[in-house]
């Protein structure tokens, strides 16, 4: 696939899932249930798509080493994110909303790293990520516009920060892509790498995060629906 069709792509991705949430976020209310649901339900989408499609395919393109060392890193790249977030949390004072913004376009970038060599890779697969990755934006873009919201923050620039934050995904879907061309063991690294990204963020971020917002057992149940859904949307 076209470099600039991913590219474009990833910024469809990003901005449409995390604008869509916002806009979810500014005229609902009480979205404890609604967000862990969603966020319980990409959980098990992404982990589907980890277990059965970056995973094999990084396998059969690269072996066992390469996947090996790309998860490692994809893990490494997203807690030094994570460290870097905080100490800037400890250093500047930042209002919830802000925080959240940067928050989630840090996370943004290395989602968009999995879907461009993911497209270049397993081209067929494309629009099951693709859909996957809209997914979870909106419930990031949900979080993001809640406290902008409470704190009567314009609804124009509440969209304006989270549409800010969703772009990113397109300049790491077009870094995945262009590392993606160059052979077929540097396919593999990027899937193992975007795997072990989407794994650590699913076991880390979504399903606790899903579990914390509502203690009932809506977000487990929508951990197998999404796992489920995979299943099917696939086969």
């Amino acid at each position: 696939m076209n470099i600039w069709i991913v590219t474009i792509i990833g910024f469809l991705v990003g901005v449409a899932g995390t604008g869509l949430g916002s806009l979810v976020g500014i005229f609902i209310k009480k979205t404890d249930r609604i967000l862990g649901f969603l966020l319980g339900l990409t959980g098990g989408f992404m982990m589907f798509i980890v277990s059965f499609h970056l995973f094999p395919e990084a396998f059969y393109l690269g072996g066992i080493y390469i996947v090996l060392l790309g998860v490692v890193l994809g893990i490494g790249i997203i807690v030094f994110l994570e460290n870097l977030l905080d100490k800037l949390t400890n250093i500047i004072n930042i209002r919830t909303g802000v925080l959240l913004s940067l928050s989630i376009a840090l996370h943004n970038f290395p989602e968009g790293l999995a879907l461009g060599s993911t497209l270049v890779g397993v081209t067929d697969f494309g629009l099951v990520l693709s859909l996957a990755m809209l997914l979870h934006n909106i419930p990031e873009g949900i979080s993001l516009a809640l406290p902008f919201s409470i704190s009567k923050v314009n609804p124009w620039k509440i969209l304006s920060f989270s549409l800010l934050a969703g772009a990113p995904t397109g300049l790491g879907a077009y870094v995945g892509a262009y590392l993606g061309n160059i052979s077929n063991m540097v396919i593999s690294f990027c899937l193992a790498l975007a795997g072990g990204i989407m794994l650590y963020i699913v076991c880390d971020d979504l399903i606790p995060t899903g579990k914390t917002l509502h203690k009932g057992r809506v977000s487990s149940i929508a951990v197998v629906m999404g796992y489920v859904l995979g299943i099917i949307l696939y086969f």
